[in-house]
């Protein structure tokens, strides 16, 4: 979900406005034509942030719009048609509180590094993100400040969820929500890239799971991708057991991805016993299977 800060400036005029506003004051405000205020609202409308009331526009009665006013009202001296414009937007929800390297954003985000270094200048400043150093190599990480931002943070994840239901199928279930795609799960195949668990046999690791897990936008996936998403698939010991197994086969391309999942699945191999997950000798058993090396 990308804004324009035109349109950003339109939400925060009929946020303003108190009630319901006819296009044509829009218009006459920004010195627009009708065309460009109607591409303007359609936008904003299909982001759940405005409702039409016949001819005229009103805030919708959504939790985006919700969100949106609690965060206008608490940072209304803030720069927020510049902070939330463009592709910014997909960098604001890739940051989180476990830091990120700009490699790890451009990857999650598929904006070029040296965007993210202009965008995360800028976020610095105001407050936003977090830079440390990074102690297991050179560089730094960057994190989202809740402390300062909790408000941002709770609009973009608001206004994400309302977008990844208008994608996401009927009788699909929602797994999670990236900054710029959403992954799932439904017990039929439908029109959507394969990922997770669904391709692991592409890989050599059959599994027969009667689960269709999915992505969109429709894209190709390269292996870490496949591997993320499993991670974020699993809910049982038998899932997190195939996600070590394909760690294993495939450790050389996987070794070096951040994930909260991973810390337990490295402790898994030095042989500690981890709540959840699969004992060593459970991963060396099935990987003599497939004829790996645990």
């Amino acid at each position: 979900m990308h804004l324009k800060k035109s349109e950003i400036g339109v939400l925060i005029y009929i946020l303003n406005s108190g009630g319901v506003i006819h296009p044509r004051d829009i218009a006459r405000e920004f010195g627009l034509r009708l065309e460009t205020v109607s591409r303007i609202l359609s936008h904003l409308e299909y982001a759940g942030l405005v409702r039409r009331e016949g001819r005229s526009i009103a805030l919708a009665k959504s939790e985006p719009a919700e969100s949106f006013k609690r965060l206008y009202y608490n940072r209304r001296a803030s720069p927020l048609a510049d902070i939330l414009r463009g592709r910014r937007i997909t960098l604001i929800a890739a940051l989180d509180r476990d830091p990120k390297s700009v490699s790890e954003l451009s990857a999650e985000t598929g904006i070029p590094a040296k965007t993210l270094y202009f965008y995360l200048k800028d976020l610095i400043r105001v407050g936003i993100a977090r830079k440390i150093k990074n102690k297991d190599r050179n560089g730094f990480l960057y994190s989202f400040n809740y402390t300062l931002w909790a408000e941002l943070k709770s609009f973009l994840t608001s206004l994400l969820e309302h977008e990844a239901r208008q994608q996401l199928p009927e009788d699909a279930v929602l797994i999670k929500i990236y900054s710029n795609s959403i992954l799932f799960r439904s017990l039929r195949q439908l029109d959507a890239t394969p990922t997770s668990f669904s391709v692991y046999e592409q890989y050599g690791i059959d599994l027969g799971f009667r689960d269709h897990y999915y992505t969109l936008p429709k894209r190709k996936l390269s292996i870490r991708d496949v591997f993320i998403h499993s991670l974020d698939s699993a809910e049982s010991i038998s899932h997190r057991l195939y996600c070590i197994l394909f760690y294993l086969k495939y450790r050389d391309d996987l070794s070096d991805i951040s994930h909260p999942v991973m810390r337990r699945i490295r402790a898994v191999l030095r042989g500690d016993r981890v709540r959840g997950y699969p004992s060593l000798d459970e991963v060396k058993s099935r990987a003599v299977m497939y004829g790996l090396e645990s």
